[in-house]
């Protein structure tokens, strides 16, 4: 569960949010939707931690969010970014580095997990072997994806999952993550039909 409690953001002097509260429910999918430069990303980064409200909490699994509990609340996150660059030259590399790290490494996938995926994004077996300089972002996206899912946190978050995709693959990409009923899910989009596929929606500004 995560709640968000009475959350105000200022940028520049002004606020970017103000007095904002909702709570997202265990399994839950919800996508935050509304104008640009309303909050909404940096509202999800804040589960993340990257950015502090200004003002308010946020809770995530009954645990308030502060410096002492950040590195326990990533451990339940999955954050999937809008943007990111990556310090690895082959989609296989990039796709085991996480399940190299201690906490992670008791869930690291087969290659035949990794394709069965794959093939519900709607991305070619030939991907896997491909370097990251040969893939298009809407592959990168669904790469990230992939690898978000097969962590097997309790949270997903999501920053404009569909930015990249044609109308196939965001089909492909609401059926893969309407199928994975156990994890409570965030996103922020402005594609109507990913808005719609959810459990809810919440509007911004």
């Amino acid at each position: 569960m995560i709640s968000f409690k009475d959350i105000t953001f200022i940028y520049d002097g002004r606020p970017l949010m103000s007095h904002f509260s909702e709570t997202i429910h265990a399994g839950e999918k919800v996508v935050i939707c509304g104008a640009s430069g309303t909050g909404k990303s940096t509202l999800l980064n804040s589960i993340a931690g990257l950015v502090r409200p200004d003002n308010g909490e946020v809770w995530v699994n009954g645990q308030l969010l502060t410096g002492d509990t950040i590195t326990e609340i990533r451990r339940l996150t999955a954050w999937v970014p809008q943007e990111f660059t990556l310090p690895y030259d082959r989609v296989e590399e990039w796709i085991f580095a996480p399940f190299r790290l201690r906490q992670n490494r008791n869930k690291a996938p087969s290659v035949h997990m990794v394709l069965d995926i794959f093939e519900l994004l709607g991305l070619e077996q030939e991907v896997y072997a491909k370097r990251l300089i040969e893939i298009s972002g809407g592959q990168r996206q669904r790469v990230m994806i992939a690898i978000a899912v097969l962590l097997n946190k309790s949270i997903l978050l999501l920053d404009e999952p569909t930015s990249a995709l044609d109308p196939d693959a965001i089909e492909k990409l609401i059926a893969f993550l309407r199928s994975c009923k156990n994890m409570t899910m965030l996103a922020v989009s402005h594609d109507d039909r990913f808005i719609h596929a959810f459990d809810r929606y919440i509007k911004i500004g």
